[in-house]
């Protein structure tokens, strides 16, 4: 079982049997790493042997200019063993005019999963539960889809009621311990729509609570988690064959 890490910043070191590091940004593109943040990042994986996996963000349309000058930036930086994240559809044209050698991996903003913890109140049939643990890649037209633009792995949340096997010619990562809920184009601690980055970087994290769960949400930025510390115990059986470890909430 692979381990990888999740950050958004070069750390100094890694917490032990890390394999992998996942840098830059799933939800929000004003965290999205600079082309010299993304050299030390590949310069301090090269220095500890491991591998890398670029992470990008969903996208506002203004973004795609900064994107492409990103990737065309990265051009023979990465080595075997290298990935890139993709969280916004419209990456992989970019990713195949400036990066087509890089493997390309889906990630959790596109998973489709059906999040939230009031899902555990429901009184499911155990048809209903198999809806509720598939996402968006489980039909056969999906994955022909992902085929097409070079997908071979997507990324998962551990979701609370549990998840279904992926389809066999699909491998998965799953992400703990913090879960996904929703995320959105606007934050609450920014105005919106304008393409500068955030000084300072982002707000502080704050609990939400209600009387109708008794699981806490966590808003970082313009994306609200729960955390789910328990991981399914067949993880060969569901196509998992790595774990995505969050030290903080994901950006």
């Amino acid at each position: 079982m692979e381990r990888a890490l999740l950050t958004c910043r070069v750390p100094d070191s890694l917490p032990p049997g890390i394999d992998r590091l996942y840098f830059g940004a799933e939800f929000c593109s004003w965290r999205m790493p600079s082309r010299d943040q993304v050299l030390r990042a590949v310069a301090f994986c090269r220095r500890q042997s491991i591998a890398m996996t670029l992470v990008t963000p969903v996208l506002y349309q203004s973004w795609l200019p900064a994107v492409r000058s990103l990737l065309k930036g990265l051009v023979d930086v990465f080595d075997a063993g290298d990935e890139l994240l993709i969280s916004d559809l419209g990456m992989i044209a970019l990713a195949g005019e400036f990066l087509p050698r890089l493997p390309r991996v889906c990630g959790r903003a596109l998973s489709g999963q059906k999040r939230g913890p009031r899902i555990l109140d429901f009184d499911l049939s155990p048809a209903e539960r198999d809806y509720f643990q598939r996402g968006s890649w489980y039909s056969s037209e999906a994955v022909a889809f992902l085929r097409e633009a070079g997908i071979g792995r997507v990324e998962l949340d551990n979701l609370l009621q549990g998840i279904a096997p992926l389809p066999r010619s699909l491998r998965g990562s799953l992400h703990r311990p913090y879960v996904l809920v929703t995320s959105s184009r606007n934050c609450p601690f920014r105005s919106p729509r304008h393409d500068r980055p955030c000084r300072p970087a982002c707000g502080e994290v704050f609990t939400l609570e209600n009387s109708q769960s008794e699981i806490p949400l966590l808003q970082g930025g313009n994306s609200q988690f729960l955390r789910n510390d328990r991981l399914p115990d067949d993880l060969d059986r569901l196509g998992i064959d790595r774990i995505v470890e969050h030290l903080e909430l994901p950006a």
